[in-house]
C-alpha cells in the first residue's frame, strides 16, 4: 500500500480513487474442508505427502498445520487428504464493488459469511475461486468484533496506538481523540478497558491511518446501549478529513435500514442488495428477516433500548 506524503500527493490520491472502485470482487467464493482448510492449503498439504519431506511440510502449510504432520505416514496422510477433499462452501459467487465514500451495509443470519468475507476483503485470506482487485492507493482500516490481550502483557493504550502507522496531522488526531474521548484513557491498561472504551481505542487506532476503506465488523457487539448508540452517532458523523469508504457487518437492522445508503443481504452468497427502502420490500429479506423488521424506524438518541429480537 503506498503511503502519502505532501499535500500534491494527497491530492493526486483522492483524484485517483475518486471515479475508480477501490476494491472489485468478481464470483469470489471460498470452500473449506472438514478440517477447516482450504483448497490451497489442501493442495499444499498433497503435494508434502508426496514428498514425504517434514520440513517441506513446514515451509508449505505453516505452524498450524505442522503438529498434525508431525510424524504422520505418507498413506495416513493421503487418507485424511482424500476425505478432505469433502468441501463445505462458505460463499460462493459474490460479486461486488466498493466505491470511495460509500457506505455499506453487510447482513445474514449466523453462519452466512460475513466475517469469512471481511477476511477476504482486509486479505487474510485468499478466495479459492474468483477475483478480487485492490485499488493501487488503497488504505484498509479495521475494527474487529473482538480484541483481546493477554492479562500478563502490561500493554497501554498509548502504545497500542504507538503501533500504527499514523496519517492525521497533530490537530486531526487531537480532534479524533477528544471526539473519542480517548485521552483520559491513554495510561490505562488495555485490559483494564471496559467493553465501550475498548471499541472507541480500536475505532481511534483504525482511524489514525486515515483510511480510504474502513472495515468495521459487528463493532457493537457486546456493547450497552448506550455505548451503541454513541459510537453509530460518531460513524455516522466522521469528520470531513475522516470521511472514507465503510463496509459494516450489523445485527441491528433497525441501524442498517435507518443509516445505509447500500445493504448486503448474504446467505453464502448475495441474496439481495440495494437500497433500504428497495430491500425492504423484496422476498429475500422478508424469508430472512420479515418476522424481526417490520416496520420503518428511526434510531433516536433517547430510544436506545432495541426491544426485540435482532439478526445475527
Amino acid at each position: 500500500m503506498s503511503v502519502t506524503r505532501n499535500t500534491s500527493s494527497q491530492q493526486a490520491h483522492q483524484v485517483d480513487t475518486e471515479s475508480t472502485a477501490l476494491m472489485t470482487l468478481n464470483q469470489v467464493g471460498f470452500e473449506v474442508s472438514a478440517r477447516g482448510l482450504s483448497k490451497s492449503e489442501l493442495a499444499s498439504l498433497a503435494d508434502t505427502s508426496a514428498t514425504d519431506n517434514a520440513s517441506a511440510k513446514k515451509a508449505l502449510t505453516g505452524s498450524r498445520l505442522s503438529g498434525w504432520l508431525s510424524g504422520a505416514r505418507s498413506a495416513k496422510t493421503a487418507e485424511k487428504t482424500s476425505a478432505d477433499s469433502q468441501s463445505r462452501v462458505l460463499l460462493s459467487n459474490i460479486s461486488l464493488q466498493i466505491l470511495p465514500y460509500e457506505k455499506i451495509s453487510v447482513i445474514g443470519p449466523n453462519g452466512a459469511g460475513k466475517s469469512t468475507l471481511m477476511k477476504l476483503i482486509l486479505g487474510l485470506i485468499q478466495p479459492t475461486s474468483g477475483q478480487i482487485q485492490r485499488h493501487s492507493n488503497l488504505q484498509l482500516g479495521y475494527v474487529p468484533q473482538k480484541f483481546t490481550v493477554p492479562a500478563i502483557l502490561p500493554l497501554r493504550v498509548e502504545d497500542l496506538l504507538a503501533q500504527t502507522q499514523k496519517r492525521l496531522s497533530a490537530s486531526e488526531q487531537d480532534f479524533l481523540y477528544q471526539r473519542l474521548s480517548i485521552v483520559p484513557l491513554l495510561k490505562k491498561q488495555v485490559i483494564h478497558l471496559s467493553g465501550g472504551e475498548t471499541q472507541r481505542v480500536l475505532l481511534a487506532r483504525s482511524l489514525l491511518s486515515k483510511p480510504n476503506l474502513l472495515i468495521l465488523d459487528e463493532p457493537m457487539q457486546g456493547l450497552d446501549p448506550e455505548s451503541e448508540r454513541w459510537l453509530y452517532e460518531f460513524i455516522d458523523d466522521l469528520p470531513e478529513f475522516l470521511q472514507c469508504a465503510m463496509v459494516v457487518v450489523s445485527h441491528d437492522l433497525h441501524w442498517v435500514m435507518r443509516g445505509s445508503r447500500r445493504v448486503i443481504c448474504l446467505n453464502k452468497h448475495i441474496c439481495c442488495e440495494g437500497q433500504p427502502s428497495d430491500l425492504g420490500v423484496s422476498q429475500e429479506f422478508k424469508k430472512l428477516f420479515g418476522h424481526q423488521y417490520e416496520q420503518p424506524y428511526i434510531h433516536k438518541p433517547h430510544d436506545c433500548q432495541h426491544h426485540g429480537p435482532h439478526a445475527h
